[in-house]
Formats: structure tokens, sequence, C-alpha cells
């Protein structure tokens, strides 16, 4: 959980910084590229003053020369507004395109145009406007340096970025952390100093029995103490899952096998509900993993599907290996789950109807330590909940 929720703020302060980060780089070289052009725009001015536009018509563009430069002069006629191509030095551009760009200039004098790989000034004469499109090719080759930095400068900075955000997840995940520690280690303890008295409690009931005979008393005795050890145990095994210790040892195994050494004791039980317990289980498949791991998850999926399922209602179990992934179902017929409780039922202690199961011997705990038992084996587990069936499906690597 801890680690999940490091994971998923790093990754979300991580995301927001670069973009934050990246996001200044792309203005700070789009304000430079700006920059550039205006410089490009200003420079053409000055030579289009230092030659004069007298001469510049007189000579039909030919007296401005503008070496390093790719560009081509237009004259705009006072009387139709139609341009006229004077000098064409854009080699990249053809003369439709251009004449186009040159006539949406002269027919929106007041509002500010720019084309694709084209800027323009335009000026006024006597006998009317002219316009100079330019090419923007030199503020791109100014600006290409800036650029290339920004990208070396953005690299570095989301690695870091990425170290800073993890040092910082971290920090800000500790609370929690040390609060959840200190919880586990409370309720650890607790387990353990209560496991005892309640195997004392309970095994001096069975002596009292055995002395004095059958006494409902001493019987209810038993049978509260016997709850309270199972919840306990599985408090314990909670805890054992969560620890922060070495990862358990995992071992092929055949799949198939345990899953028939956990349903064939059950059918029993189903039988006293008057349940039918249907199976399709892939034979021979095995399975890299926690043998006894594996077949808890399955007695306590299919414990639930039995302690849910109404009286002749349905239970099919469904395990096979398919792409190397091991698939497991548990169906039963009955009330569907809300939508609302089914991401719920896997938290601890949570129950999805408290009036349905009074019976003392469900804690909530069973599907809680079922999420814990798939998450160490690095899959996944959900319910599906349709058409009167409840589904718990779990999915996870196979192995080698």
């Amino acid at each position: 959980m801890i680690s999940k929720l490091k994971k998923n703020l790093t990754i979300l302060l991580s995301a927001l910084f670069c973009v934050l980060y990246i996001g200044g780089l792309v203005m700070f070289n789009w304000g430079k590229y700006e920059s550039c052009l205006m410089d490009l725009r200003r420079q053409v001015r000055l030579e289009v003053s230092e030659v004069g536009l007298k001469q510049i018509e007189n000579s039909h563009g030919a007296a401005l020369e503008l070496d390093a430069l790719d560009y081509s002069i237009f004259h705009v006629k006072k009387k139709d507004a139609k341009v006229e191509l004077y000098s064409n030095h854009l080699p990249d551009i053809d003369e439709q395109t251009q004449y186009e760009y040159a006539q949406k200039i002269a027919d929106n004098w007041k509002k500010p145009m720019e084309f694709w790989r084209i800027t323009n000034i335009t000026k006024q004469g006597k006998s009317g406007r002219y316009v100079v499109l330019i090419s923007v090719y030199p503020a791109v080759r100014a600006v290409i340096p800036t650029v290339v930095a920004s990208i070396g400068l953005a690299l570095v900075g989301m690695l870091l970025l990425i170290l800073l955000t993890n040092l910082l997840s971290k920090r800000m995940v500790r609370p929690v952390e040390q609060t959840l520690s200190a919880e586990k280690k409370f309720m650890s303890n607790a387990s353990h100093e209560l496991k005892t008295p309640l195997t004392v409690i309970s095994t001096n009931a069975q002596l009292l029995e055995q002395e004095i005979g059958e006494n409902r008393h001493l019987v209810y005795i038993r049978q509260e103490t016997d709850q309270m050890i199972e919840m306990v145990n599985k408090m314990l095994t909670l805890m054992h899952l969560d620890a922060p210790v070495e990862q358990t040892v995992f071992k092929r195994f055949r799949a198939d096998e345990a899953v028939f050494d956990v349903i064939f004791p059950m059918e029993s039980i189903a039988y006293e509900k008057k349940l039918t317990l249907e199976s399709e289980v892939e034979e021979g498949m095995e399975l890299t993993g926690d043998e006894n791991q594996i077949r808890q998850l399955l007695t306590i999926l299919l414990d639930n599907a039995i302690t849910y399922t109404p009286e002749g209602g349905v239970i099919r179990i469904i395990a096979s290996v398919r792409m190397r992934r091991f698939q497991l179902s548990v169906t039963n017929t009955g009330d569907e789950i809300p939508k609302e409780q089914q991401e719920r039922l896997f938290e601890r202690f949570y129950r999805a109807d408290e009036a349905r199961v009074n019976d003392g011997s469900h804690f909530g705990l069973g599907l809680s330590i079922a999420g814990s038992i798939v998450a160490n084996h690095h899959g996944k587990i959900w319910v599906e909940s349709k058409d009167g069936q409840n589904t718990f499906r779990v999915l996870m690597p196979s192995g080698k």
C-alpha cells in the first residue's frame, strides 16, 4: 500500500513539475523566436528606408538587395488593391502561394498576419503600399542553438525533477507510513498477546467439560474462544503478508491438485446447505508461487461463496492457465453486490451486508487476506456482479 502510494505520488508530482518545466522552456523558446522575427523585420525596414520607396518603385524592386535573406516584393495598387509582383527571391515558395499571401495582407492591412515559413512588413508609398514577404529561416537558424540547449536542459531537468519528486513523495508519505507501521505493530502485538490466554481458556473449558460433563455454559465459552482464536489467526496472517520481510520463495507446483484439495472437503458443506458445486479445472496445470497461500486463497473465495449463496443455489469454480496467466473464478448465485461496495470488499473488517451473516464466524478479514495473497503473487483480484450472479476473478502470472 505504501509503495503504491509513493509510486503514484512520484508519478503525479513528476508529471506536474515536468509539464510546468517543459512548458516554461517552450514559452522561453517561442519568445526567443518571436524576438528573432522582430529583429528580422526591423532589419528589412531599415534596408527599405535606406534605399527609399521611390527608388524601389522605379526599379520594380531591383534596388532593394537583401543578400542574406530570401524575400519577395509586392506592390499594392491604390485603385483596386490588387497586388503586383516586383521582385521574387523566394525559391522555396511558388509564385501562386506568394500572390495569395500578399493579397490576404493587402485585404487586411490593420490585422497582423503570419504565414507558414513567411513573415512580412508593409510600407506606404505614393503610388500604393508595398508588401515584403520574408522567409523566417534566418530566425529559425538563430533560435536553433537555444532549442538544442533547451532540450538538453529539459532532459537533465526532468531527471532531477524525478529524483526530487521521489524524495519529496517519500517525505510526504513518511507520516502515513509511520502511523500504519505503529498500527500494524500494535495489531501484531495485541494478536500475539491475545492468542495465549484464549488458548488457555479454550483448553481449560475442555478439561472442565471432561470433569463435570456436558455443560451449555462451557459450550458457549468454547464457541466464543474458538471464534476469537480464528479472528486472531487471521489478523496474524494479514500482519505476516504485509510485513516488509524477504519475499517468500516461490516453487513450481501442480495447481490443479491444490484446487481439488480445497474443493473436495468443501463439497460436504455445500451439500448440507443444498448447494450445487460445479468445477472446471484444467488438468496438469502448473503454477509458480506459494502453494499454501494459493490453497488459502481458494478456501477464502469458496467459503465466501458458500456463505452468501442461498439454499438451492449454484457455485462454479473455473481454474486454468492461459498465455502464462493463472486464471481463477468463483461464481455463486445470489443477491448482486452493489457497485459502490465492490471496491471496498477487499478492505479489512469490511462486510458488504452485516445482516445477512451474523453468526460471529466472519470478521471481514477473509477477502482482505485474499487480496494480500494475490498482491504478493503480482496479480490482481476483482469482483463482477450481474444477472443474479457474483464472480470473484483472480489473474496472476503462472511463472516458468
